[in-house]
């Protein structure tokens, strides 16, 4: 997986966030352990590394004055009209420690059962996820292409890196086919025309279909 690259320089922690804002410059902290550092971004390198996409599984090699640390982005705030970001929480990373976070799911493929006039259900986009950081994908990759109708994909299937777990029962389901919902049969069209000289009979009132 390509790794992230973003500057920070270490911050005062005496200087308030919205003068750092003001000046194009974004307060974030990195902790681990219960150890935390002051650090700050440019305004404008977050933008780029936003622009990207974030998550927890995307590693981030951040250069603090020339110091190279591995981070991912663990939270941030955002402004609530404007959305820019105003403050960003790192995690640090050990290469010899497993980490939890949690990672996306992408199926590929076209079920076998789809072709046959199936139906394909996703329970789950992302899941729970621990493994070491020399190991951490971006998101799994499962492959569907042979799913029949009745036929499904439960997290014990995963194939996954090595040292690596799916924090959720093997038994969970992640996707499924399914036969596809057969439609209401239609109700006669028009009832029998009232006798010569009878009242019509009263219209019947429309009813939205029952899904």
């Amino acid at each position: 997986m390509e790794k992230a690259t973003l500057k920070a320089q270490k911050r005062d922690g005496k200087i308030g966030g919205k003068n750092l804002l003001r000046a194009g410059i974004i307060p974030a902290v990195i902790y681990n352990h219960g150890k935390s550092e002051n650090i700050q971004i440019f305004e404008k390198d977050t933008r780029k590394l936003f622009a990207h996409g974030i998550s927890e599984s995307r590693l981030i090699d951040l250069d603090i004055d020339g110091k190279i640390e591995q981070v991912f982005v663990k939270d941030y705030q955002s402004h609530p009209v404007n959305e820019m970001v105003q403050h960003l929480d790192f995690y640090r990373v050990s290469q010899d420690e497993k980490l939890r976070t949690r990672i996306a799911v992408h199926v590929e493929g076209k079920p076998e059962g789809v072709k046959n006039g199936g139906v394909l259900e996703i329970f789950l986009t992302e899941v729970p996820y621990e493994t070491y950081p020399r190991h951490l994908t971006e998101f799994l990759t499962i492959d569907i292409s042979h799913l029949d109708i009745g036929g499904s994909i439960h997290v014990s299937d995963v194939q996954l890196p090595p040292e690596s777990k799916i924090l959720m029962d093997p038994q969970t389901v992640i996707c499924h086919v399914t036969h596809a919902a057969k439609e209401e049969e239609a109700a006669p069209a028009a009832a029998a025309a009232p006798a010569a000289g009878a009242a019509p009979a009263a219209a019947a009132k429309a009813e939205p279909a029952k899904k």
